[in-house]
């Protein structure tokens, strides 16, 4: 509560207008709103009335109040329509972001790539499993498994068709202990942190399905993004965050790149020129590993990269390239410069191979 978790700029000045994810492109907003992902949908289905929000302290805003006003006219009357229709930009993959703080997004995002390469593992199972996925007890996302349609699915929201044959609700963190093998799923049942509606023993089966898939080393990710996933929750104020676990993805699918480079390096993410986060990427070790630091003992990073947050994010993300990154007066290289130039250039793939 109180953090904030996104931003969405609605520009209503320039061409034929946009809404897209993140902050203003062009100058400063003419009005900034600041309130709780509830009350913001209470408002937008008008259960809640905005200037009894804003009367009350929960509705924010900064800059020009009376421009809220006209805002508030148009959502109330989507008949009259402007001239031109709002191009929205969050479907493009430059305005793509990586979830903030679901460390379970992207356990469900591996076991759907490496389903659809083994389709076979589900046909024979014929169950619609939901997870409902949890933050400090609150829902904060959901996904289907699908193992009943066709080859079996995995996506994001509820089944598409029919009922969920089981429905298990948890929270994420625990969803990663149990996938990494940390939490048995019959101890976190009885002791009320996976919580099950429907047939119980068709979550075995789900398991058993988890357990074939890493068993058969497909999930060549999970064993250097294991330490992460365990480790605590994602800050939701830095974008590095879950950009890392994408550089992980990329590792994991080279594995030559310990033989290449067969270094340690340490990551510096800075905020504004201070140093929030310490990551360890060692590249000495057998299928490398990424942590967060300081490095553990008997491991000596050899190169040191200092990047801001936001430089770091816009590079794994596509929108800046590696000399944009390595040319930035923020970014500081210690050590051997040509093995960082070299790591960040084979990292410039995409996970999805």
């Amino acid at each position: 509560m109180g953090v904030r978790m996104s931003s969405y700029a609605l520009d209503l000045k320039n061409d034929a207008g946009s809404v897209y994810k993140g902050t203003p492109k062009h100058d400063k907003p003419d009005c900034t709103f600041i309130l709780e992902d509830d009350l913001f949908t209470q408002i937008m289905d008008g259960t809640a009335d905005p200037q009894r929000a804003f009367m009350s302290g929960k509705l924010k805003i900064t800059g020009n109040v009376l421009a809220s006003q006209k805002l508030q006219a148009i959502w109330e009357n989507p008949d009259e329509e402007p001239e031109e229709k709002m191009s929205f930009a969050g479907a493009s993959d430059a305005d793509k972001e990586l979830p903030v703080t679901m460390k379970s997004d992207f356990v469900f995002e591996i076991f759907a790539e490496r389903l659809s390469e083994v389709p076979e593992l589900a046909q024979k199972m014929k169950v619609v499993y939901h997870w409902m996925v949890l933050q400090s007890g609150k829902k904060t996302s959901d996904w289907t498994v699908d193992l009943k349609s066709g080859a079996g699915s995995i996506y994001r929201g509820s089944p598409k068709s029919g009922k969920a044959d089981v429905t298990m609700t948890m929270e994420d963190e625990d969803i990663i202990l149990m996938m990494l093998g940390k939490l048995n799923p019959q101890r976190a049942f009885m002791t009320g942190r996976l919580k099950i509606k429907g047939n119980i023993m068709l979550t075995q089966k789900l398991n058993q399905l988890w357990q074939e898939i890493l068993k058969s080393g497909r999930a060549v990710e999970l064993p250097i993004l294991s330490a992460i996933l365990a480790d605590k929750p994602f800050d939701p104020t830095l974008r590095s965050e879950t950009c890392f676990v994408e550089l992980g993805k990329r590792v994991s699918r080279q594995p030559d790149l310990v033989m290449k480079l067969n270094t340690v390096f340490e990551w510096n993410i800075t905020k504004n020129g201070k140093k929030r986060t310490q990551w360890i990427l060692d590249l000495k070790t057998e299928k490398g590993m990424l942590c967060r630091g300081p490095a553990k003992e008997g491991v000596k990073p050899t190169v040191f990269i200092t990047v801001e947050d936001d430089d770091f994010a816009d590079w794994i993300l596509f929108k800046i390239t590696a000399d944009q990154v390595l040319s930035s007066n923020s970014t500081k290289v210690e050590g051997d410069r040509s093995l960082a130039a070299k790591l960040i250039d084979h990292l410039k793939i995409s996970a999805k191979l």
